[in-house]
C-alpha cells in the first residue's frame, strides 16, 4: 500500500469513528423524541447537504469532528421535543451515547481481530500457567495449573494485562503476583526475569508459558471484552502520566499526528492498522466522557448538578462555560497539530 493510500485509509477510519460517535447521539435523540436540527460529519464549509423530514444532513470539508445539533441543546426552548425539556436521565443517555458507540465500535474491531488471530493459531491465550522456567524467581512458588489473577494490585484478566504491567516495571525492586490454585488465592513477591526486545532495550517477564484456551464464543467474547477494557485503562494511564509529569503537553498529538501514526502502523500489517483504529475509537469515546467543558462528559456533569440541586444551571451560563471550553480545546488541538507538523518535518514519526 502506498503512503498516499495509507493516509487516505487513515482519514477514512477517522471519519468512520466520528460518524459512529455522532450517530450514537443521533439515534439516542430520536429514540427519546428529541428534535435533531442538523446531523453533520466534519467541520468547516459544507460540501454536501440534504434536507430530511426535519433534519439537515451535511458533510463538511474538514474531517476533524462533527456534530448532532439538537433543538434546545444550548438554550431554553419551549418545544416539548427540545433536548432541555427531556428528563435528566434521558439527557445523560443521549450525551453518553456517542462515547458508548465509540467504545462499542472498538470492541467489535478488537473481537474481529481476536477471531482472525484465533482462526490462524487455533487457540485463545489464557492466564493459566503451563510450565515455569526453572531459572525464574517465580519458580519458587508457581506450579503448572496456577491461574494468574493479579500483579502489583492490578487485576489480570488476559495475557495483555500481565504484559502491560510488566512493561512499566523499571528493573528495581520486587513485583507482587496473585494467583489461584485449587480455588484458593495466593500472593507472592518475585523479581522479574530480564530479557531484551529486538532493539536491545530491556524487557521483563515472569518466566512461564501459558496454556491455550479452545476457540469458542465465550472465550472470543471474553478476550475481546477485556482487550477493550485494557484500551480504556491505557487511556487513563496516559492521562495520569500527563498529570504526574511523566509525559508533557508537547507529547500530545492532533488529527495530523493520528493520521501519520496510523500510516506508520499500517506498514506493520493490516491487523495492526485495524487494532490501532479500534484503540483510537475507544480513546475518543473515553476522552469525550471526561468532565471537561464542551465535551460530552462536561455536559453530563451539568445534568448531574441539576439532579443534585434539583435546579438546572442557567442555560446561558452553561453555554458560556462550554464555549470557553471549546475555545481552549481548539487552541490545544492547534498546538498539538503544530507539534505533529514539527515531528513530521524532523522525521520523528
Amino acid at each position: 500500500m502506498s503512503k498516499l493510500l495509507m493516509i487516505l485509509a487513515a482519514v477514512v477510519i477517522f471519519g468512520i469513528i466520528i460518524f459512529v460517535h455522532e450517530f450514537g447521539h443521533f439515534i439516542a435523540a430520536r429514540i427519546f423524541g428529541v428534535k435533531v436540527n442538523e446531523f453533520a460529519i466534519g467541520m468547516g464549509p459544507t460540501l454536501y447537504k440534504k434536507q430530511g423530514k426535519e433534519t439537515l444532513y451535511s458533510v463538511r470539508a474538514i474531517p476533524m469532528g462533527g456534530f448532532c445539533a439538537m433543538e434546545g441543546e444550548d438554550e431554553e426552548n419551549d418545544d416539548p421535543r427540545a433536548f432541555n425539556n427531556k428528563k435528566p436521565w434521558k439527557r445523560i443517555i443521549i450525551l453518553a451515547a456517542g462515547a458508548g458507540m465509540n467504545i462499542l465500535l472498538g470492541f467489535i474491531i478488537v473481537t474481529i481481530i481476536v477471531i482472525s488471530s484465533a482462526h490462524q493459531s487455533g487457540f485463545i491465550p489464557s492466564t493459566t500457567v503451563e510450565s515455569v522456567e526453572a531459572e525464574s524467581d517465580a519458580a519458587r512458588f508457581l506450579q503448572p495449573g496456577d491461574k494468574i489473577v493479579g500483579i502489583n494490585g492490578t487485576r489480570v484478566n488476559i495475557r495483555r494485562d500481565l504484559s502491560f504491567e510488566l512493561g512499566m516495571y523499571d528493573g528495581s525492586g520486587e513485583c507482587e503476583l496473585e494467583y489461584k490454585r485449587d480455588g484458593k488465592k495466593y500472593t507472592e513477591k518475585f523479581t522479574p526475569m530480564q530479557t531484551a526486545l529486538e532493539d536491545g532495550s530491556p524487557y521483563y517477564i515472569v518466566g512461564f508459558t501459558i496454556e491455550q484456551d479452545p476457540v469458542n464464543l465465550l472465550t472470543v467474547l471474553h478476550e475481546g471484552f477485556f482487550q477493550t477494557v485494557w484500551m480504556v485503562k491505557l487511556v487513563f494511564v496516559s492521562l495520569g502520566m500527563l498529570f504526574t509529569g511523566e509525559a508533557g503537553v508537547s507529547d500530545l498529538s492532533g488529527p495530523v499526528g493520528v493520521v501519520s501514526a496510523m500510516s506508520t502502523v499500517a506498514r506493520s500489517g493490516f491487523l495492526d492498522f485495524i487494532f490501532f483504529a479500534g484503540f483510537l475509537a475507544v480513546n475518543i469515546g473515553v476522552m469525550n466522557l471526561l468532565p471537561l467543558p464542551a465535551l460530552d462528559g462536561g455536559r453530563i456533569l451539568f445534568v448531574l448538578i441539576e439532579i443534585i440541586f434539583r435546579k438546572p444551571v442557567p442555560r446561558d451560563k452553561e453555554g458560556y462555560v462550554h464555549f470557553a471550553g471549546f475555545v481552549l480545546l481548539m487552541a490545544l488541538m492547534l498546538y498539538a497539530t503544530w507539534n505533529d507538523i514539527i515531528r513530521i518535518i524532523t522525521g520523528v514519526f
